[in-house]
């Protein structure tokens, strides 16, 4: 007689509850806002948010791991709006967010505790440096707009410092106050185009006729 075996699917675990997911990021965003990267740990994310340490440990294995994904969420989050006709103004909205992002959101005092870390943890640097990549790209795709596109790589970057650098001095140094106007003086600084120079010659010489 031939033996018939029969395949056992293996049991599935239960699914993730999302609902449990994000009230982990929630508590995470408010602990680190409050307490900065060096003063928070697992266990008073895990009671703000009213798990388990084993349900926390079961989906981030360290805080490093939680935060790194915190990041991600919040780059997804806050990814402005950068959608117009007119690339300068697009740019002065991306400004206006980094300085609301900064100074009316829990979102400025999570990343300063995480700079402060990132000098003594490599993986958190790492996850730091994507996250500013990827905001550093979308300002220097409005940028590549703004000026000659056959400007290169390395000439955005430069005009990405010089346009991104005073606010950020402004906002962790001197403390001076960041109004539409400012950031206005930034963008119109900006090197025109040749095709955006021969528009405003024409829209000078209508006006002066």
């Amino acid at each position: 007689m031939m033996k018939t075996e029969t395949s056992v699917q293996p049991r599935r675990g239960r699914p993730r509850d999302p609902a449990v997911d994000r009230a982990i990021l929630e508590s995470a965003r408010e602990v680190l806002a409050r307490r900065g990267y060096t003063g928070t740990s697992m266990d008073e994310i895990a009671r703000t948010a009213g798990v388990g340490k084993d349900t926390l440990y079961r989906r981030w294995k360290s805080k490093e791991l939680l935060v790194q994904h915190l990041l991600t969420v919040l780059a997804a989050e806050n990814d402005p709006v950068t959608a117009d006709d007119d690339p300068r103004y697009a740019l002065f909205v991306f400004l206006q967010d980094v300085v609301r992002l900064n100074t009316r959101s829990d979102f400025g005092a999570i990343l300063a505790g995480i700079v402060g870390e990132s000098a003594r943890n490599p993986g958190l640097a790492a996850a730091f440096h994507q996250f500013w990549a990827e905001r550093r790209r979308i300002a220097g795709d409005l940028v590549r707009r703004i000026v000659n596109p056959q400007t290169s790589n390395q000439e955005i970057e430069r005009i990405l410092d010089h346009v991104l650098g005073p606010i950020y001095y402004r906002l962790l140094l001197s403390g001076d106050p960041i109004d539409d106007e400012y950031l206005w003086d930034l963008v119109i600084a900006l090197p025109w185009s040749s095709d955006e120079l021969t528009n405003q010659d024409e829209i000078t010489r209508r006006e002066t006729k």
